[in-house]
């Protein structure tokens, strides 16, 4: 498969109408089978690094503070998921057992 990329940025103040009006105008609507998908207000998932690359340009041009990562599609290990399932396990039956009820 292949990969993606999340860009995330970070205003210390909220920005002008101006980077929300570039950012449909320049890169469409956000939905998953397109160029992105901002998956919350300041986090969104590019089908490439170009558009990436793009999106975190405009952010930085107002002053946000952007992350950039590569999101590969290997999932979960196998022995990664069974440790989060004992995790899981034990934070339940720990809350359980606080309320008295095991």
């Amino acid at each position: 498969m292949k990969e993606k990329y999340l860009v995330a940025w970070d205003f210390a103040k909220k920005p002008s109408g101006s980077f929300y009006r570039l950012l449909h105008s320049e890169f469409g609507d956000s939905h998953s089978h397109g160029d992105f998908e901002l998956i919350q207000r300041s986090v969104a998932v590019c089908r490439d690094d170009f558009t990436a690359c793009r999106l975190a340009e405009l952010a930085e041009h107002f002053s946000a503070k952007v992350a950039y990562y590569t999101v590969t599609h290997e999932g979960i290990p196998s022995e990664g998921q069974r440790e989060a399932r004992e995790f899981l396990s034990r934070v339940l039956q720990r809350r359980l057992k606080q309320r008295g009820q095991r």
